[in-house]
């Protein structure tokens, strides 16, 4: 899960060059922030991985919706990630499919198939802020967040369920990050043990909180910690989105095949 949570051409040289550039025009606390969201990305260093997710939908009223979900995911740079989610169940949503290629120099692909048309369909940059088939996720909140997209203002600590965290306000580089993925801020609450966020205040365009993201579960797995319980509670509007991770696999040297527009089009045939 753009916690994408969550994260090319430049030659190494030049990379470095621009760090210490950006680094030196950054104010300190600027740069602590974006420092710790950078060791939250690194702390998941795995090849790539397989795992079964349950999203489970509750609006106001109560009412369920189930949707099982088979996830593949796989680093193809440090930098740079992708995934496909493909819905097993229920049946008027089976087959239907998500493709991310993230990038680190410019914005992300995704695409959706929809079974019903028989054809790929790209989300535009625009469409990100869009929920994540009728979910509170939005199209950018799936997959690592992408750090260039925002800046870091502020750092404080604070203790939450006992455990001791730095708070991190990011604020959008410009009003199209703001306009495209719908929040004015995002408040990262990371657990200073595990170094790894454990909540996440999100607040739309008017500065109103709208979203409240909380990881009540993890599990460690060959030295890595992996969030497999995410809950998105949206306070406007009384609904929740959950998503349950199980039979978490990785390093299986999964085929670049799968992360294509074709074989996101055709898997369903398999």
């Amino acid at each position: 899960m753009r916690q994408r949570i969550f994260w090319s051409g430049l030659s190494l040289a030049l990379a470095v060059g621009l760090a210490v550039t950006l680094a030196r025009a950054l104010p300190q606390n600027q740069k602590d922030g974006r420092k710790i969201m950078q060791q939250v990305l690194q702390g998941s260093r795995w090849k790539d991985m397989t795992a079964d997710v349950t999203l489970i939908i509750t609006n106001a009223k109560g009412d369920r919706r189930i949707r099982k979900i088979k996830l593949f995911s796989r680093k193809r740079t440090d930098d740079e990630s992708d995934m496909l989610m493909r819905f097993i169940e229920p049946a008027d949503v089976a087959g239907t499919g998500f493709l991310v290629i993230e990038h680190q120099n410019r914005d992300d692909d995704r695409y959706l198939f929809l079974p019903a048309l028989r054809r790929v369909k790209r989300i535009a940059s625009s469409g990100k802020g869009g929920n994540f088939m009728g979910s509170d996720y939005t199209y950018y909140d799936i997959g690592e967040p992408k750090l260039d997209d925002w800046t870091y203002p502020s750092v404080g600590d604070t203790t939450l369920d006992g455990q001791a965290c730095y708070v991190i306000t990011a604020l959008p580089v410009s009003p199209k990050i703001a306009r495209e993925t719908g929040y004015s801020k995002i408040v990262h609450y990371v657990e200073k043990a595990r170094m790894t966020i454990i909540r996440s205040d999100y607040y739309d365009r008017r500065a109103k909180l709208q979203k409240i993201l909380t990881i009540p579960e993890m599990i460690r797995l060959a030295g890595i910690w992996f969030q497999t319980h995410l809950i998105m509670k949206n306070v406007q509007d009384n609904r929740t989105s959950e998503m349950k991770f199980e039979n978490i696999n990785i390093n299986q040297n999964l085929p670049k095949r799968y992360f294509t527009q074709r074989y996101l089009q055709r898997w369903q045939r398999r």
